[in-house]
């Protein structure tokens, strides 16, 4: 039992953390989802996907405040 575990190889969890463009939130639009936030799902979907010793844990959607706006909902 111990030498099976050995070969195992360590699985990651990773948050993904998705947050709007500054381009988007300047476009304005009422879209469920920005166009910004759609593309970074699927990019990083796609690089945890192709990393077999990382797994999704959670994914986290900041798709309503800008990083370049400092006032902010806290």
């Amino acid at each position: 039992m111990e030498q099976m575990q050995m070969n195992m190889p360590d699985m990651y969890d990773a948050a993904l953390y998705l947050r709007l463009s500054k381009d988007d939130m300047e476009e304005g639009g009422a879209k469920s989802e920005s166009n910004s936030i759609a593309n970074q799902r699927e990019l990083l979907r796609s690089f945890v996907k192709s990393q077999p010793d990382i797994q999704i844990f959670d994914i986290y959607v900041d798709d309503g405040y800008s990083g370049g706006n400092f006032a902010r909902v806290r």
